[in-house]
């Protein structure tokens, strides 16, 4: 009887639910570039996914934009919405306008799990300075987006809330 007592103990103290979980993280860097015609022409803001699928809105008021953000909210929700508006007092000037937008995005899991990828968001060269604006407007609100499992696996998400 003690021998069965004392087995069943044992066996009861190296069950592994008691252990600590892993918490598993992804990391996601989001860089952007924007042509100068673009800035010149218009407001750019960016709403991105920030810890843990939080929206986050920012004027882009520089050629390069770059942010990292973390989550362990699982599956993991990254991505960007832009919207651009036509500054007020822009004078359009140019007879032609190269409007274009760069992003790249690189997650990595705390697994090791790694992903890249880069999307041309606005390829709009040489646009005529009265088709500026209707090629703005056709272009604003959309967004890019992705979804990374616990496992690091990332799918296209573009149909992210960013409200």
């Amino acid at each position: 009887m003690t021998v069965v007592l004392i087995t069943a103990a044992l066996s009861l103290t190296s069950c592994g639910d008691d252990e600590p979980k892993e918490k598993v993280t992804a990391t996601a860097t989001y860089n952007m570039t924007f042509s100068q015609d673009l800035l010149n022409a218009c407001n750019v803001f960016i709403t991105y996914k920030a810890e843990n699928g939080r929206n986050v809105m920012e004027a882009v008021t520089s050629t390069w934009w770059t942010k990292t953000v973390t989550s362990n909210d699982f599956p993991a929700e990254f991505g960007v919405m832009y919207k651009f508006s036509t500054k007020s007092n822009a004078e359009l000037t140019q007879e032609q306008y190269d409007l274009t937008c760069d992003l790249n995005f690189n997650v990595k899991t705390s697994k090791g799990a790694s992903y890249s990828n880069n999307v041309t968001i606005i390829n709009a060269p040489d646009v005529k300075k009265d088709k500026v604006v209707s090629t703005l407007d056709k272009l604003s609100g959309k967004s890019t987006g992705y979804r990374v499992s616990k496992d690091g696996i990332v799918s296209q998400a573009n149909n992210l809330n960013y409200e």
